[in-house]
Parts: C-alpha cells; structure tokens; sequence
C-alpha cells in the first residue's frame, strides 16, 4: 500500500495549494519514507475538488501498489507517481448589507435595512449555530424598533439572532431597525452593522453613510418634535 499525506490550503476560489514545501509520502511495504519536494506536486484548479498529481522518490524493490482514490503506483529504481483528488473545505462566508431610503430629517424618523447573506454557492451553508447582527448607532440616532421575520431581536442592544441553516448563496429575511433622529443631529452620520456566527469566523461589517436635512423654522408646515426649538 503507498500511502501519500498531504497537507493542503484550500480557498474558496482559485488554486488550491500547498501548506508547506514539502510532505511525507510513506510507502509501508518497504517501512522507507520519502519526500514529495513542492515542484513535484501539481496545483489544479477548481474550487469545489481539485486533482495532485505527486511524485515520490521511493526505495527499490517495491510492488505495484494502489492509493484509494487514486492510480496505481508502482515502486521501484524510478520516481512513483500518483494521483488522488482533495476535496476542499468549505466554510460558509457571511455578508452583510446597510441601507437606507432617502434623507432623514431632524425630528422625524427613519428606517434602516440591515440583509445578511451567504456570500455565492461556492461557499458552504451555515452550520446551525447563532448568527448574531448588532447595530451601532451614532450620536443624533435613537432606536425606537429593530425587528425581522425569524429573528430574535433585544431592542437594549440592537441585537438581533438566529440559528437556522442559510443555504449558500441565500439571504436570511431582512432586519429593520426604525430611527428617531434628533432635533441637534449632524448633517452626515454613518451608522455601523455586524454580523458573526454560523460558522464563518470573520466579523463582517457594513456601513451606511446617512445625510440628515435640517429641520428649518416650520417651513417644512409639519408639526414634530424640532418645532418648540424654532420659536
């Protein structure tokens, strides 16, 4: 039996490579070992299952052998070769996108739409484990509702949960979070989300850059919560 360890990296796309320079290929029969040097492994390309092809300098004296998996490989004075397929591991790649509608006004309300997703089908679902988005508001935004379909949502915290699979290239139901904007709020404010969880072990973030009018001196003919500072 000739038995080939590899230790490979493998991303979501592009070429899977090499850990390391060098790994150990054992061929049992004869108890001797030898080393597949970098330049005798071949990179394939493909995302989901990639093909090496290594070569092992082997003792003599060997019988023709097989490597579940692969090709037949037999040892003797000359190079061993063989082939075999690693199958890449997938994790899953969690998005996440910030958005609003129009501009806000001093007094008034806004809404802002916070979607997680899992990146393409190239990456692997979500494991069942806690997918967690929380909310940072900025200086001139109060919260007044965050709510989703299946979500579990702290208002305290703008935190919102969930530990249902999301299939690759999916979106969870999307979370709003409605805003009360003051009456001293900046022009320009961003507001920060984040998603972790689901096995992805990157924090993603967004933001959303927000422009916010002026609320003027009633010439705007609404009665809000600005309209006692314009007298």
């Amino acid at each position: 039996m000739f038995r080939l360890r590899l230790r490979a990296r493998a991303r979501r796309t592009g070429k899977v490579t090499m850990a390391r320079l060098a790994v150990l290929a054992i061929v049992v029969a004869t108890a001797s070992t030898a080393t597949v040097q970098r330049s005798y492994v071949n990179d394939g390309t493909a995302p989901v299952m990639d093909t090496f092809t290594a070569t092992a300098l082997t003792a003599p004296g060997g019988t023709a052998a097989t490597h579940p998996g692969g090709t037949a490989a037999t040892a003797g004075t000359a190079d061993t070769g063989l082939t075999f397929t690693v199958v890449p591991v997938r994790r899953p790649s969690l998005t996440i996108a910030k958005t609003h509608a129009g501009t806000f006004v001093q007094g008034q309300d806004g809404v802002y739409t916070i979607t997680v997703g899992d990146a393409t089908t190239a990456a692997a679902p979500t494991n069942g484990t806690t997918v967690t988005v929380h909310d940072v508001l900025p200086a001139g935004l109060r919260a007044d509702r965050i709510t989703g379909r299946g979500w579990r949502c702290t208002p305290a915290t703008l935190t919102c949960t969930r530990g249902d699979v999301l299939p690759a290239g999916h979106h969870y139901p999307p979370v709003t979070l409605k805003v009360g904007i003051s009456c001293n709020a900046r022009a320009r404010v961003t507001n920060t989300a984040t998603v972790t969880g689901g096995g992805d072990p990157a924090t993603r973030t967004a933001t959303d850059t927000t422009t916010i009018r002026h609320h003027g001196h009633d010439r705007d003919g609404r009665h809000d919560g600005c309209d006692r500072h314009d007298h």
